[in-house]
């Protein structure tokens, strides 16, 4: 099966080196920074998206946002099925126009790449989440020139979103965010409160200007705390019981008697870019989409967008 590659930056190499790994053969690349330079790994660099759009059954778009709905539109015309990284679209609406171009090709495999799914932490963690009541996530990146076409919402927070969405089925019912513009003309960090219909909790903050990266995700549950480091792919999970059991230890309190066991995963091997690319390849070969395509990435998108304009208010207001 062939595929093609759009966007060759930090995270388009990425993909080339699992693409390499892959059952996909990687015919070319389009860049346009790239056009006419030399091939890489007896990969060609093509002089137009259109031409290499051509010649492919599959396309991983890796470039900045500004570009994905246009390179969509451009593999949905050539009947090419597409893995998009996120966010698919820079803007809601045009992620609603990428659903009704769709609607009239539903034989396109797609894909969003949202990454987290197949961080091996949270494949690790997931069986033991049980009926969250309070999430607190903190996703924080030193400032770079990537992802500068979007806000932090878009650019970072939306990885947590939609973990959260895949854990949490219940309808969110109030929405609370908040943001500052510090460098860039949108968000640089945002917080958000999600209250759900069960009056469960989650507690969300994105930032692209800190003094160190930190992906950190905290659940608490009944009788169970569990927590991911997403950056160093090791889990924890705390349970809390009556009664002693082996290895477990009791609260240091006198009023309470509760006891707790603690199990580390210790570092988790995986590489999630070539694992999701994996499932993209599967589903096309299956003819069955993926859990995270474009239709069901939307859900995503609209609550980003939702969290967004909320923050961007309390921005003005600043």
């Amino acid at each position: 099966m062939k595929i093609g590659l759009f966007g060759f930056g930090h995270l388009g190499k990425i993909h080339f080196k699992c693409l390499k790994q892959c059952s996909f053969e990687l015919v070319g690349i389009y860049d346009p920074l790239y056009v006419g330079k030399a091939d890489c790994d007896d990969v060609p660099f093509y002089s137009s998206e259109e031409e290499l759009m051509e010649s492919i059954d599959a396309c991983v778009i890796a470039s900045e946002t500004s570009s994905h709905f246009g390179l969509t539109k451009l593999a949905i015309k050539n009947k090419v099925h597409f893995f998009v990284e996120k966010p698919m679209t820079k803007t809601l609406n045009q992620a609603n126009k990428l659903i009704k171009l769709l609607d009239q090709n539903p034989n396109l495999i797609t894909m969003v790449g949202f990454v987290e799914r197949y961080n091996p932490t949270f494949k690790y963690l997931k069986p033991h989440i049980k009926s969250p009541r309070f999430l607190e996530v903190h996703r924080l990146t030193t400032f770079t020139n990537r992802g500068l076409d979007v806000s932090v919402v878009f650019d970072l927070m939306i990885h947590d979103l939609d973990l959260i969405l895949n854990i949490k089925k219940e309808e969110i019912i109030d929405i609370k965010a908040s943001g500052v513009k510090l460098l860039t003309d949108s968000l640089d960090i945002c917080n958000v409160r999600l209250e759900f219909s069960d009056f469960s909790v989650a507690n969300i903050t994105a930032s692209r200007m800190s003094m160190k990266n930190m992906r950190k995700f905290r659940i608490f549950q009944k009788n169970a705390y569990l927590s991911m480091d997403l950056n160093k792919k090791e889990a924890q999970i705390v349970n809390l019981t009556d009664e002693q059991v082996e290895e477990s230890m009791r609260v240091p309190s006198e009023e309470i008697e509760k006891y707790f066991t603690v199990k580390s995963s210790g570092t988790l091997e995986g590489n999630a870019i070539l694992d999701e690319l994996n499932v993209f390849y599967n589903a096309i070969v299956n003819n069955k989409q993926t859990e995270s395509c474009v239709r069901n990435a939307l859900k995503t998108t609209k609550l980003a967008d939702e969290i967004e304009t909320i923050a961007l208010q309390s921005a003005s207001i600043a």
